[in-house]
């Protein structure tokens, strides 16, 4: 699993240099190409003859600063109109342009391209005008060896957002799936927006499942679920919790064993803050990030080692157990509390630390408890050489909702 930073906040379309350095500074190695930076210009008249002739140069430049600054091109993005721009001959213009975005990422050597559907009509006759869309455009891309992505998408129905093409997990699969056939080639894959998801009640965890390998790239951002922003992860707090279902989507990652491209996208809350301010935010969001790889890619760390040993003797321990010791069982755990050594819980034996320095160089050990760097160390300063990985409850297939109490834990073992 690889995340990309989105350019949109940060960089400049016509001065890239000074916005690529600060996400390279952050800690970002990939960014996107979003064409929509260079093509904003055609929904304002005055500057759409600029922009008809220069677009194209905006982006050779910004391809050749991000390489200057060692950034790689993981994936573009097509640029789309909205209805509400209410440009001239606009589906024609769009056409054109996405077609010619292939051309140019190939030349880059860029290998996949994100499109939106084209917005208007009735259901039906939207459907029938984006399967001719992505045909067309899905030759193109075969000629050009590029991969593409639709994107589920939202509409305004009386001033609500509701669900759009594609907005529904079975006709993604279906859409997909046909295109692919007639194209008799494996073209098209699909790139979930979870903002628009969050706009339109979609269950991340299913969308993300019906998909399975369709899913290629997953586009992240939050709103309130009203507002269509895109506002850093778990920024649009209510009460205790997220307004975004963030359970359900890394649920569904993880189902799929989702190993994609993440398009980190938070412009809203970049452009809300003043500009000094902004290069510590891409540093924090950076780190949000690797948090949210390293929960996606948990299940799979721990299939990836044919045995492991938990440390902790808790309810991580035993979330776990429930989750996953059936199909992962552990040989035991281990415990730093004395008390607790050589009982039995959730059917594993309780060792002293010291137990792990027999353990065979391949075996695992899961860390189950919150002080993942102090016990991380206590276990090298120990001598310890065995992988250690670092095991997390807050979002798993399902929850014990009773917790343990160390206390009386301690006096079932006296």
């Amino acid at each position: 699993m690889r995340v990309i930073c989105s350019p949109a906040g940060t960089v400049e379309c016509r001065r890239p240099r000074s916005g690529l350095g600060k996400l390279c500074q952050s800690g970002f190695e990939e960014t996107a190409l979003d064409f929509g930076m260079f093509t904003g210009g055609f929904g304002a008249k005055k500057r759409r003859i600029e922009t008809e002739a220069h677009w194209q140069e905006w982006a050779d430049r910004y391809v050749e600063e991000a390489l200057q600054h060692g950034m790689q091109l993981g994936l573009a993005l097509a640029p789309h109109f909205q209805l509400e721009q209410k440009i001239q001959d606009s589906e024609k213009l769009e056409i054109r342009l996405v077609e010619t975005c292939i051309q140019k990422i190939a030349q880059y050597g860029i290998g996949t391209l994100v499109v939106r559907g084209l917005a208007g009509g009735s259901y039906t006759e939207n459907l029938a005008k984006n399967r001719e869309y992505f045909l067309r455009l899905g030759q193109v891309a075969q000629s050009a060896k590029v991969r593409l992505l639709v994107v589920n998408s939202c509409r305004n129905m009386n001033g609500h957002l509701v669900r759009g093409f594609c907005g529904e997990s079975a006709q993604a699969v279906e859409f997909v799936d046909e295109v692919n056939a007639k194209l008799g080639a494996d073209v098209l894959g699909f790139c979930l927006d979870v903002g628009v998801c969050n706009l339109t009640g979609v269950n991340m965890c299913d969308f993300a499942t019906d998909l399975g390998a369709r899913l290629q790239a997953v586009i992240l951002r939050e709103n309130d679920g009203v507002h269509d922003d895109s506002l850093i992860p778990f920024s649009s707090a209510h009460g205790a919790g997220s307004r975004m279902d963030w359970l359900n989507l890394i649920r569904g990652l993880r189902a799929i064993h989702f190993s994609g491209v993440v398009v980190l996208d938070f412009w809203t809350t970049l452009t809300a803050l003043p500009g000094l301010l902004r290069p510590t935010m891409l540093t924090f969001a950076h780190e949000i990030a690797e948090y949210l790889i390293w929960q996606v890619q948990m299940e799979t760390v721990i299939r990836n080692y044919s045995s492991r040993v938990l440390f902790g003797a808790g309810n991580m321990c035993r979330a776990y157990m429930k989750c996953y010791g059936e199909e992962f069982p552990p040989l035991y755990t281990c415990d730093n509390n004395p008390q607790v050594w050589g009982t039995e819980f959730c059917g594993l034996m309780v060792h002293a630390p010291e137990d792990l320095l027999e353990l065979p160089a391949d075996c695992a050990i899961f860390i189950c408890n919150v002080y993942y760097e102090e016990i991380e160390q206590q276990l090298r300063d120990m001598g310890v050489k065995n992988p250690i990985e670092r095991f997390n409850d807050e979002f798993m297939p399902s929850f014990h909702f009773e917790r343990l109490e160390s206390e009386s834990w301690k006096e079932q073992v006296k």
